[in-house]
């Protein structure tokens, strides 16, 4: 259970960090925004119900699905950084943060397929 808290304090670090940059979309980007801001709620989402099912099965799902959309986010920065909306700097420190949550989210799903 530790380790899920350290995955929801890293998505939480993840998400201010996003909201910051959030303000700066153009109008225009307003589904991308849309979508963004979505989506790292359902990160959230995603790790208390994992956190809280017992059944292994469903469990994996929500791990599974926790791990689509953290791979939908990389794809919304990447998106960002192709439309000008964000600088390289920004990506290269939401891909670190990315990154991060990903291993640790991989590590999970190993560590549940050896029990």
């Amino acid at each position: 259970m530790n380790y899920n808290f350290k995955i929801l304090s890293k998505c939480e670090r993840l998400i201010h960090y996003y909201h910051k940059l959030l303000v700066n979309y153009p109008g225009k980007e307003i589904v991308l925004k849309q979508n963004i801001q979505r989506t790292l709620y359902e990160l959230v989402e995603y790790i208390y119900s994992y956190s809280i099912n017992q059944v292994i099965r469903v469990k994996e799902k929500y791990l599974k699905d926790f791990i689509v959309k953290l791979a939908m986010i990389d794809f919304y920065t990447n998106m960002s950084y192709e439309l000008k909306i964000i600088t390289k700097k920004q990506v290269e420190v939401l891909g670190r943060n990315i990154i991060e949550i990903r291993k640790m989210a991989y590590g999970l799903v190993k560590s549940n397929e050896a029990t």
